[in-house]
């Protein structure tokens, strides 16, 4: 028998205070803990597009630039719940709205646009 004293590696979760460059379209980071670096995301303010008061979709810039996939900036769109059996005045209130929001939808992605290309949006 060894009288050696054992060791042995254990992993460990270390947090410490993090300071990361923001980009000026960031609306903030309301909850200030990620567990890894990689968890960081820049976050927009929410667009809620709602024509005629429909909430249709719902839609932010963002980006993980700690991610190991893409880091580049793009608009997060969450699509809300518009399924449903219309009758043929509500379809074509449907498409109407469809179009006022695919309008608001440009208009988020031409400010990505402008971000991406070095504008400050």
């Amino acid at each position: 028998m060894s009288t050696e004293p054992r060791t042995a590696t254990v992993n460990v979760f270390v947090t410490k205070p993090l300071e990361i460059p923001e980009p000026d379209w960031c609306a903030g980071h309301p909850d200030e803990r990620a567990g890894y670096k990689a968890d960081i995301s820049h976050d927009g303010p929410e667009h809620v597009i709602a024509p005629d008061g429909r909430e249709m979709f719902k839609a932010f810039l963002t980006q993980a630039p700690f991610s190991g996939v893409d880091r580049t900036i793009g608009l997060y769109i969450e699509v809300q719940d518009i399924t449903g059996t219309h009758t043929p005045d509500e379809v074509e209130q449907l498409a109407a709205d469809l179009e006022a929001a695919a309008e608001q939808l440009r208009a988020l992605g031409r400010q990505l646009a402008e971000i991406l290309a070095g504008g400050t949006a």
